[in-house]
């Protein structure tokens, strides 16, 4: 397990560092030097602290989908840590080494893996969805009507989704229809586990509450990007706000359809196509301006996340030590009638 995540997450090093690279040669280096010398560096506290406060919004929708599935015996230090930790996990293909988080939690709550790993997944869910309100709002702002059938499709698709999840009678029937075959019947409980996790989770309240905080946490993202262009001399404007919000909520759409890890490759020419259509950027100026950007939204997250898993070394392997002191915690089958 080890050596298989440390190859995913040396790819996807080896990737980012490609897509650095075809950005800084495709955009000339001379004139990216340029860019970077008279940039508003001072700018970059803001910008750092504005993605701190996103973080800490996912962080309050992490926690409480963890109770939303009845895991409440973890500390909030250890499931801060488990929540950062997860950060570098995202450059993994497909980002599926995020699901170590719940192996993490196994470890330091009993909780059964699949009971949790639903929150991992409805991360994306929520903020998706948010990031799509935030296009729809940009897009009316900006008149950039060209930009919805993004919107209609990708909102399709998480809606058919939500609207299966809370179909019981369906996915009930599926269970059972699985519980029957040869060999994945032997993992009928843990689907069951699995999906009423799910369950709890899009229940409109649940899912409203999420949408809200990934609204928040991706508008301040958007806020960032906002101080990025002002950087490179762009007007302070509610138009060039927009077109921020725009591109950086386009890039999160383009990066979750490609699966590629930590949405590499994706969202960096994402930011820079619709810098150049939407705003009128010179490749090497939309090149600096992605760079920057993915620095912020990506390479960030996966330095400070790499620094609290060795710091939190300790504290992880205290809460895991006492995880067999403190009580069960309850699964979403404990409350659910039998699906017989």
């Amino acid at each position: 397990m080890k050596g298989k995540t440390l190859r995913l997450l040396l790819l996807g090093l080896a990737l980012g560092f490609l897509a650095f690279v075809s950005v800084a040669l495709l955009s000339d280096l001379s004139a990216l030097l340029g860019y970077a010398t008279a940039f508003a560096w001072w700018l970059m506290l803001p910008i750092l602290a504005l993605r701190a406060a996103n973080w800490a919004l996912r962080f309050a929708k992490w926690h409480f989908y963890l109770g939303v599935v009845g895991v409440r015996n973890i500390s909030l230090k250890a499931s801060g840590a488990v929540f950062l930790m997860g950060f570098p996990l995202a450059i993994s293909p497909g980002k599926v080494a995020e699901a170590l988080k719940s192996v993490l939690l196994q470890r330091l709550t009993g909780a059964p893996i699949a009971q949790t790993l639903p929150v991992v997944a409805s991360e994306r869910l929520s903020d998706g969805m948010a990031v799509l309100l935030l296009i729809a709002w940009s897009i009316l702002s900006l008149a950039a009507h060209e930009y919805w059938s993004v919107v209609f499709m990708a909102l399709g698709a998480l809606l058919l989704g939500i609207v299966i999840l809370q179909n019981r009678p369906l996915c009930l029937a599926l269970l059972r229809w699985l519980s029957r075959l040869p060999l994945i019947g032997r993992a009928a409980r843990s689907f069951r586990v699995f999906y009423e996790s799910s369950y709890r989770i899009v229940q409109l309240p649940n899912l409203v509450f999420a949408v809200g905080l990934g609204t928040l946490a991706n508008l301040l993202d958007g806020l960032g990007v906002y101080l990025i262009l002002i950087g490179v001399g762009l007007p302070p404007t509610a138009e060039t706000f927009f077109q921020a919000l725009l591109v950086i909520s386009l890039s999160v759409v383009a990066g979750a359809l490609s699966g590629m890890p930590g949405s590499i490759g994706a969202s960096d020419l994402t930011i820079t196509g619709t810098l150049q259509h939407l705003i009128g950027l010179s490749l090497p100026q939309a090149g600096f301006v992605t760079l920057v950007a993915r620095f912020v939204q990506l390479w960030f997250g996966v330095l400070v996340g790499a620094v609290v898993a060795w710091a939190a070394r300790g504290l992880l392997l205290r809460e895991s030590s006492h995880a067999l002191e403190r009580p069960e915690p309850h699964t979403a089958l404990d409350h659910m009638p039998s699906a017989d």
